[in-house]
């Protein structure tokens, strides 16, 4: 048993409301129109200059509520230019050593031929040094011969549906690489969406009303305490095989942090199984049904929920069961269990705690391979 969890990832089976996502990467040479996008107002200096490194996380002034210029003044040095030949997207750095969180599909197709574009224009090659498909996230390093600043991720938990973001990367290469990421605004207007644009399915995403375009892949979705709430990731298209307006994705901040230490630690994702398939976030009426509080959050399993020759088939998990814990972690959505299946390893035995029949129970189970 390793780190501790809180928001996403993927299990075998497991259920949420997919959408089908367009992929926000942008192409080197791009026949779009430039778009117009607000331009944020200049404020003072916050970051430090270059031969004063920072070795920590981006720090947001305080005290006082911040302008969208003072947040963007704050974390954009940590916003980087990822391109590959024919394609460019964004990332930003999350360790100062130079390690940078970006999107998978960004670099896909150019994986021995990456390059970060830093805020100070220098171009550096990158090293990949792993990648998870399955999350659509990769990890990578540069020597920067200095420490960069990173940015500090949030907790999903703690994020609210309708709080002020700030999007930032390089949508459309407009600059192609010769100035700074564009800025967006907008809102949290959703979590715990799914992301099917690969499969199964990224639990635990954000949706935003910041405006997301090609380009902006694998750049941060922001709170105004500086904290990265997600990776921009994707748009959703309309019924007509447009993209729908307002309407972005973000890979969710606790999936990225599950990914990004297991490729740290091990260079890949070794997502664990439990085995279940067909489960809901019970809500408030079904909690009242079998007698528990209304306040209850866990994962509900269904008639045919539990796979029986599965792990939790085999530990007796029944129909009816509530999961509200794995090893002491809350698990209260589909996309809080799915982060434990990256936080746990194969072969790894934990403790669920478990409603039945309105009773507390520990069930021991021995995780299998996914």
């Amino acid at each position: 048993m390793r780190r501790s969890f809180g928001g996403n990832a993927i299990v075998t089976g497991m259920a949420a409301a997919i959408l089908v996502l367009a992929i926000a990467c942008s192409p080197i040479e791009t026949g779009d129109e430039p778009v117009d996008a607000p331009t944020p107002p200049t404020a003072p200096a916050a970051t430090p200059t270059p031969d004063t490194p920072t070795s920590g996380p981006a720090t947001v002034p305080q005290p006082g509520p911040l302008t969208t210029a003072e947040l963007v003044d704050v974390v954009q040095d940590s916003v980087v230019r990822v391109s590959i030949p024919g394609g460019v997207g964004s990332g930003f750095v999350i360790d100062p050593d130079g390690f940078i969180i970006t999107n998978y599909h960004v670099i896909e197709t150019g994986l021995n031929n990456v390059d970060v574009t830093l805020s100070d224009g220098a171009v550096l090659q990158a090293e990949v040094v792993g990648t998870d498909p399955q999350s659509d996230l990769a990890v990578l390093r540069v020597d920067a011969g200095r420490p960069l600043p990173p940015l500090e991720l949030a907790e999903l938990r703690d994020v609210m549906v309708g709080e002020d973001v700030v999007a930032i990367g390089f949508a459309l290469d407009l600059a192609e690489g010769a100035g700074p990421p564009s800025v967006t605004r907008g809102i949290v207007s959703a979590k715990n969406r799914a992301i099917a644009s690969r499969l199964p399915a990224i639990l635990g995403a954000v949706q935003t009303d910041a405006a997301i375009n090609r380009g902006n892949s694998g750049g941060p979705l922001l709170n105004y305490r500086g904290q990265v709430v997600g990776v921009n990731t994707a748009l959703a298209p309309d019924r007509e095989g447009g993209v729908a307006q307002n309407i972005g994705f973000a890979v969710g901040a606790d999936t990225v942090r599950a990914v990004y230490d297991e490729i740290r630690e091990k260079g890949r994702v070794d997502r664990a199984l439990l085995g279940i398939q067909s489960f809901n976030s019970i809500r408030p009426a079904e909690a009242r049904a079998l007698g528990l509080p209304e306040d209850t959050r866990g994962i509900l399993l269904r008639d045919g929920s539990v796979l029986p020759d599965g792990p939790a088939g085999s530990a007796g998990l029944l129909a009816q069961d509530v999961i509200v814990s794995v090893g002491g972690q809350q698990v209260g959505d589909e996309s809080e269990l799915a982060v434990a299946m990256i936080v746990y390893d194969p072969g790894e035995t934990v403790t669920l705690a478990v409603y039945r029949e309105g009773t507390l129970i520990d069930v021991e189970v021995t995780l299998g391979s996914a």
